[in-house]
Protein backbone atom coordinates (compact mmCIF):
# COMPACT_ATOMS: atom_id res chain seq x y z
CA UNK A 1 0.00 0.00 0.00
CA UNK A 2 1.50 3.55 -1.09
CA UNK A 3 1.09 6.65 1.39
CA UNK A 4 0.26 10.12 -0.51
CA UNK A 5 4.41 11.08 -0.28
CA UNK A 6 6.02 8.06 -1.90
CA UNK A 7 6.71 8.99 -5.34
CA UNK A 8 6.17 6.64 -8.07
CA UNK A 9 8.94 5.75 -10.59
CA UNK A 10 7.06 7.85 -13.57
CA UNK A 11 6.63 11.04 -11.49
CA UNK A 12 10.12 10.96 -10.63
CA UNK A 13 11.37 10.31 -14.32
CA UNK A 14 8.68 13.27 -15.44
CA UNK A 15 10.41 15.50 -12.23
CA UNK A 16 13.87 15.10 -13.76
CA UNK A 17 12.60 15.71 -17.22
CA UNK A 18 10.96 19.03 -16.07
CA UNK A 19 14.67 19.78 -13.89
CA UNK A 20 16.29 19.37 -17.09
CA UNK A 21 14.25 20.94 -19.38
CA UNK A 22 13.93 23.81 -17.11
CA UNK A 23 18.02 23.76 -17.06
CA UNK A 24 18.11 23.89 -20.99
CA UNK A 25 15.44 26.59 -21.28
CA UNK A 26 17.76 28.74 -18.74
CA UNK A 27 21.24 28.11 -21.59
CA UNK A 28 19.05 28.77 -24.07
CA UNK A 29 18.13 32.34 -22.53
CA UNK A 30 21.54 32.99 -21.90
CA UNK A 31 22.61 32.11 -25.55
CA UNK A 32 19.65 34.45 -26.75
CA UNK A 33 21.01 37.69 -24.36
CA UNK A 34 24.40 36.15 -25.61
CA UNK A 35 24.01 36.54 -29.58
CA UNK A 36 21.99 39.94 -29.17
CA UNK A 37 24.80 41.78 -27.82
CA UNK A 38 27.03 40.07 -30.86
CA UNK A 39 28.16 43.30 -33.34
CA UNK A 40 25.56 42.90 -36.53
CA UNK A 41 22.91 43.15 -34.04
CA UNK A 42 24.08 45.96 -32.20
CA UNK A 43 24.62 47.97 -35.73
CA UNK A 44 21.04 47.32 -36.65
CA UNK A 45 19.59 48.68 -33.39
CA UNK A 46 21.55 52.11 -34.25
CA UNK A 47 19.64 54.06 -36.78
CA UNK A 48 23.04 55.85 -37.90
CA UNK A 49 25.43 52.69 -37.82
CA UNK A 50 23.03 50.74 -39.47
CA UNK A 51 22.79 53.78 -42.70
CA UNK A 52 26.47 53.31 -42.63
CA UNK A 53 27.12 50.15 -42.70
CA UNK A 54 25.05 49.56 -45.79
CA UNK A 55 26.31 52.65 -47.36
CA UNK A 56 29.78 50.68 -47.30
CA UNK A 57 28.42 47.57 -47.98
CA UNK A 58 26.71 48.51 -50.89
CA UNK A 59 30.40 50.93 -52.22
CA UNK A 60 32.22 47.51 -51.61
CA UNK A 61 29.19 44.91 -53.76
CA UNK A 62 29.68 47.71 -56.66
CA UNK A 63 33.67 48.01 -56.44
CA UNK A 64 33.65 44.18 -56.49
CA UNK A 65 31.03 43.67 -59.11
CA UNK A 66 32.89 46.28 -61.23
CA UNK A 67 35.74 44.38 -60.77
CA UNK A 68 34.88 41.04 -61.54
CA UNK A 69 33.63 42.03 -64.96
CA UNK A 70 36.71 44.01 -65.75
CA UNK A 71 39.00 40.83 -64.96
CA UNK A 72 36.23 38.29 -67.17
CA UNK A 73 36.34 40.56 -69.79
CA UNK A 74 40.01 41.56 -69.75
CA UNK A 75 39.69 37.47 -69.68
CA UNK A 76 37.37 37.50 -72.93
CA UNK A 77 39.71 39.62 -74.87
CA UNK A 78 42.59 37.26 -74.56
CA UNK A 79 40.53 34.36 -75.34
CA UNK A 80 39.65 35.81 -78.08
CA UNK A 81 43.57 37.29 -79.32
CA UNK A 82 44.20 32.89 -79.43
CA UNK A 83 41.06 32.08 -81.30
CA UNK A 84 42.75 34.86 -83.99
CA UNK A 85 44.68 32.02 -85.01
CA UNK A 86 41.98 29.69 -85.91
CA UNK A 87 41.59 29.70 -90.05
CA UNK A 88 37.52 29.51 -90.14
CA UNK A 89 36.93 32.34 -86.60
CA UNK A 90 40.06 33.69 -87.28
CA UNK A 91 38.70 36.84 -89.32
CA UNK A 92 35.13 37.21 -87.86
CA UNK A 93 37.31 37.54 -83.95
CA UNK A 94 40.15 39.86 -85.88
CA UNK A 95 36.72 41.93 -86.91
CA UNK A 96 35.63 41.69 -82.93
CA UNK A 97 38.56 43.32 -81.69
CA UNK A 98 39.03 46.12 -84.26
CA UNK A 99 35.47 47.06 -83.85
CA UNK A 100 36.87 46.97 -79.58
CA UNK A 101 39.62 48.89 -80.40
Amino acid sequence: MKTHTSKTTAEIELAKSETALAKRMQQLGTTIERIEKLQPFAIMRNRKHFLWYSFLHGIMVGFGSVLGASLLIAFFIFLLKQIQFAPLIGSFVQSILEHMN
